[in-house]
């Protein structure tokens, strides 16, 4: 299981949370490397000035995970991003009300191996609609973690830190 929000001291909602992402780290391990949706080495080799397109980090018939355009930003050592699951099924956010998209934004310090996050969005995307709403947001920072190899952290930091 990814390590996205397992380390992370706050509402009892992020093992939903830690579920979904699991859902979709869990993807990239099954991904058949043929698809066109698993990392490429293009990927991998990205620099900051190709950050203007969302990145598939993993697919599967239950969630896409992708790292978000426009990630690169600085402040101090740390590079800033957000991660987000399309969910094929819609859920349940931790107040009840029905979602389908979940992100989280973070940062990552590239010469230390650390991460930390600071925000979790639950979203529901009605395309009937054409309609994006927030259902449900938590901002706590977590404490700085260590990336682990194979994490989704680990993943972004491959294409970030280059």
């Amino acid at each position: 299981m990814s390590h996205f929000f397992c380390r992370v001291k706050t509402l009892s909602y992020f093992s939903f949370a830690c579920m979904c992402i699991s859902l979709a780290g869990g993807a990239y391990a099954k991904a058949p490397q043929d698809t066109g949706h698993s990392k490429t080495s293009e990927s991998k080799g990205a620099s900051k000035a190709a950050n203007d397109k969302d990145m598939v980090l993993s697919k599967n018939s239950e969630a896409t995970l992708y790292l978000l355009a426009g990630w690169g930003k600085t402040e101090g050592p740390y590079i800033w991003y957000t991660v987000s699951t399309h969910l094929n099924k819609d859920q349940l956010a931790p107040n009840g009300k029905t979602f389908n998209l979940f992100s989280a934004s973070g940062a990552l310090d590239c010469k230390e191996n650390t991460s930390f996050y600071y925000r979790t969005s639950y979203m529901f995307f009605d395309p009937k609609a054409g309609a994006l709403n927030e259902v449900s947001f938590e901002k706590n920072k977590s404490n700085p973690m260590l990336i682990d190899s194979g994490s989704i952290e680990s993943d972004v930091k491959n294409i970030v830190c280059k």
